[in-house]
C-alpha cells in the first residue's frame, strides 16, 4: 500500500489538531471540564478502541491474505481481533480513553513516518519529529496513564493556562496546514 502524500497528511492532521484545540480557546471552561474527565471516559475509550481495532483488523487481515507465509494466521485474525476487543470492553476500562488515544497516536505516527520517508523536502523532518514525539507520548500514556491524567489536570488548572496551551496546539495545527498547503 502506498503512503498518503505528505501534503495531504500534514493538512489533515493539522486541521484535526486545530479542531481539537480551538474549543479550548473559545470556551475554556467547558473544554477544561471535558479534558479532565476524558482519561477515565469509558464511552470515548470504547469508541476510539473500536476505531483502532477496525484499522488493525483490516491491516492484519490484508497482511495474512497477501502473504503465503502468514496465510495460516488469517482465521486467527478473523476471530482473535473481535475477541480481543470484547475482552478490552469487558475488563480494560481503566483509563481506556487515554490508552485508546495512545493507539490512535501510534497509528497516526506510523502514517506520518511512512509519508515522510518518500518525501524529499527537508522540512519533512518537522513531521517526522512530531511523529516520534507522539510515539513517546503514546508510550507514556499507555504505561503510566495516571501521570498523563495528572498532566492534563495541571494543564487545565485554570482558563488562562487552558487558553495558552490550546493556542500553542492551534499554532502547531496551523503550521502543519501551512506546510501541507505550501511546502509539501
Amino acid at each position: 500500500m502506498t503512503p498518503l502524500p505528505l501534503s495531504t497528511l500534514s493538512t489533515v492532521i493539522g486541521a484535526i489538531i486545530i479542531a481539537l484545540r480551538l474549543p479550548g480557546i473559545i470556551a475554556p471552561e467547558k473544554y477544561r471540564n471535558f479534558a479532565v474527565k476524558f482519561p477515565r471516559s469509558v464511552l470515548y475509550g470504547r469508541i476510539l478502541i473500536s476505531i483502532v481495532a477496525a484499522i488493525v483488523w483490516v491491516v492484519m487481515f490484508r497482511a495474512a491474505r497477501d502473504s503465503d507465509d502468514w496465510r495460516w494466521a488469517q482465521p486467527i485474525v478473523v476471530v482473535g481481533v473481535p475477541v480481543a476487543v470484547f475482552l478490552v470492553y469487558r475488563y480494560g476500562v481503566h483509563y481506556l480513553a487515554l490508552r485508546a488515544t495512545a493507539a490512535v497516536m501510534l497509528l497516526t505516527a506510523k502514517l506520518m513516518v511512512d509519508a515522510t520517508d518518500v518525501s524529499e523536502v527537508e522540512l519533512r523532518l518537522f513531521v517526522t519529529t512530531l511523529a516520534y514525539i507522539w510515539v513517546v507520548a503514546a508510550i507514556w500514556m499507555t504505561v503510566a496513564p495516571h501521570h498523563f491524567r495528572d498532566l492534563i489536570g495541571w494543564a487545565m488548572a485554570n482558563n488562562q493556562r487552558c487558553r495558552v496551551l490550546c493556542s500553542w496546539g492551534t499554532l502547531l495545527g496551523v503550521i502543519l496546514v501551512l506546510l501541507g498547503a505550501l511546502v509539501y
